[in-house]
């Protein structure tokens, strides 16, 4: 388990994150140093606890569409990234959804389904062929407009789509005190993954941050 704190700046925008231990001891730091380019990006560097830098995440390369694309780790002394895909469908957009995050540890292919509210944030599925199979879609929303989709249908589709991942092998959670959230996993591989945690934590809540502005 690991905790996630976030620093902000007046207006609510985080500069900083601390990660740590259930102890409270600090494992991480980060911090989303590409604000402050001249061409602002979402680039964020990754320090250990006492400032030894450990890596960065390289935002997707620039696109016609605002989200999506996949965000590179690069840490200090590996050769091969860490890749982290953000994923989208137009339905995601519409019943205003956070992102999926798909990525693997150890060879294995996990991905983390988010929601906008509540205390449970994301969830981490394991990626089967049948959860990577899109369902069948019974509205056309690419041929329709906004204002004639049947919203009790989407409903109807959300519902249907929390079957499709199985059962959840960890999540992230929002308590209502203490740190500003408390990522958990289940499954085994995943509990040595706390770097990588991290990072789906912070990509999350600053896509959030982004999305709603300085009232986050």
């Amino acid at each position: 388990m690991i905790w996630v704190y976030k620093e902000t700046f007046s207006e609510h925008q985080a500069y900083r994150y601390r990660i740590t231990d259930e102890a409270d001891r600090t494992l991480y730091l980060a911090e989303p140093t590409g604000l402050f380019l001249p061409n602002p990006t979402r680039e964020i560097t990754l320090w250990g606890p006492n400032r030894e830098p450990l890596g960065r995440i390289e935002p997707p390369a620039p696109s016609h569409w605002p989200w999506g694309g996949e965000y590179m780790v690069v840490l200090e002394g590996r050769e091969t990234p860490w890749v982290v895909t953000e994923q989208w469908e137009l339905v995601d957009m519409l019943l205003l959804r956070m992102p999926r995050y798909r990525f693997q540890w150890e060879d294995i292919p996990y991905i983390a389904v988010g929601k906008r509210f509540g205390e449970r944030f994301y969830e981490f599925f394991l990626c089967t062929p049948e959860s990577e199979e899109e369902p069948a879609a019974e509205v056309d929303l690419g041929t329709v407009s906004l204002a004639d989709l049947d919203i009790a249908e989407l409903e109807r589709a959300a519902e249907r789509e929390k079957h499709r991942w199985g059962e959840p092998v960890g999540a992230i959670q929002r308590p209502s005190r203490g740190p500003h959230y408390q990522a958990e996993v289940w499954a085994t591989p995943l509990q040595d993954a706390t770097l990588l945690l991290a990072v789906l934590v912070i990509l999350a809540d600053l896509h959030l941050q982004e999305q709603e502005g300085p009232a986050t």
